[in-house]
């Protein structure tokens, strides 16, 4: 079978809890159960001490106010398996957040991936690098080292600042990428408008797991949407409480059910606002659960909400879809692509409450049949995009 590299700057880490995101680390996980072997670079950023020292001080209140993960001191790297995927956690310094690494610093780390790889023999048929700071710069010197290897790129979003980090050497470094992917349409659309138009690219969309998925669809939908659900961290630019705003105007007479799953800034000022305006009976707070107890609330719910902006992808709006939730998402963000208005779902201009009425209404308008072909529309995107289904596709793209 084929040899995969994949290099990222996200990538969990056990001794610290796996925090940040885990995408990477499935489809690595997913390539290894297919038989391919796959190795994996982890550039862990690290920053003068001065940073750490702030990062204590202020911890709690930027995870809070951002949903960002934290580090509170310098991190050492290593190499160990997780899942039975080997990883190769490189620190790699820079002076500033969202700036240049050196061109020295760079090099370096270059040098010790050439060093690990030529030391178990391992040679890539497929480099690809996730964010691109600095896996742009990164990719194309390996491929100058493995020039028979395919080389991809898959963005998350940071099109403006790819742009400020790279200036005009970019144009030239892209040019030894072989394949482009996008974690979402509204992505690849920025990026073709802001940097250059594609020949061929292809959208790297995440998976969930098998078990997670509905078997006998629970909703009917006999009677018009009355329970609503949010999943996501309670920060300024998900608009958690736009959602309130909106239930008070589809339903004048209050008859609606809200209830928030998360941590996050906002948490107090929902609390503040349920008690303000005394909707103890409508809306419920109920902070972080568990991942199967989250499940159990959508199926309990009619339908799922999160309106945000800035939002790379949205694995909970998948999750909602594969239990039968009606499931309304942003409108080019993220997941607009993977939920076609009207068909499996809904979309909405992100933040607008007015807007999100309108959309609740017109859910409510149709019929109980045509609000469950819409759950079940969901479910079927949901077991189209399975882990390993999503897993098979991004490889299918690579080996093209």
């Amino acid at each position: 079978m084929a040899s995969i590299l994949l290099l990222s700057t996200i990538y969990p880490i056990p001794e610290k809890g796996n925090q940040g995101t885990p995408v990477c680390h499935f489809f690595a996980k997913e390539w290894l159960k297919m038989g391919y072997s796959v190795r994996v670079v982890h550039y862990q950023t690290v920053f003068p001490r001065p940073f750490y020292w702030a990062a204590r001080l202020f911890r709690d209140k930027i995870v809070a106010k951002t949903g960002a993960v934290v580090y509170t001191k310098r991190d050492s790297g290593g190499r160990y398996e997780m899942d039975g995927v080997p990883v190769y956690r490189i620190p790699l310094f820079k002076p500033i957040p969202h700036g240049k690494y050196s061109k020295h610093i760079i090099n370096r780390s270059v040098k010790r991936i050439c060093s690990w790889l030529d030391s178990d023999d391992f040679v890539p048929d497929v480099i690809v690098g996730h964010f691109p700071n600095p896996q742009i710069e990164v990719v194309g010197l390996l491929k100058d080292k493995w020039p028979q290897a395919k080389s991809a790129i898959v963005m998350h979003g940071d099109i403006d600042l790819t742009k400020q980090v790279y200036g005009n050497r970019l144009m030239e470094m892209c040019k030894k990428i072989d394949f482009w992917g996008f974690r979402s349409v509204a992505v690849r659309r920025q990026f073709e408008r802001k940097i250059m138009p594609l020949k061929h690219s292809f959208i790297c969309y995440s998976g969930i797991p098998q078990d997670y998925i509905t078997e006998h669809n629970q909703h009917a939908f006999p009677n018009p949407l009355r329970h609503f659900v949010y999943v996501g961290e309670m920060i300024d630019r998900k608009y958690p409480l736009r959602i309130i705003d909106a239930l008070q105007i589809a339903y004048p007479d209050g008859n609606y059910r809200l209830s928030y799953i998360g941590e996050g800034e906002l948490l107090n000022a929902i609390r503040n606002r349920v008690e303000n305006d005394r909707l103890f009976s409508h809306v419920q707070v109920l902070g972080k659960i568990p991942r199967d107890t989250i499940k159990d609330q959508y199926d309990k719910a009619d339908c799922m909400v999160m309106i945000s902006r800035d939002e790379a992808y949205g694995l909970v709006y998948l999750e909602a879809m594969a239990r039968g939730c009606i499931t309304i998402a942003s409108r080019n963000e993220g997941f607009d692509g993977v939920i076609k208005d009207g068909e499996n779902g809904y979309l909405c201009k992100a933040g607008d409450a007015e807007e999100l009425a309108a959309v609740i209404q017109r859910i409510n308008r149709l019929t109980e049949k045509e609000r469950r072909r819409i759950s079940d529309n969901a479910i079927a995107t949901a077991k189209s995009l399975t882990d390993y289904k999503a897993a098979k596709l991004y490889l299918d793209e690579l080996f093209r």
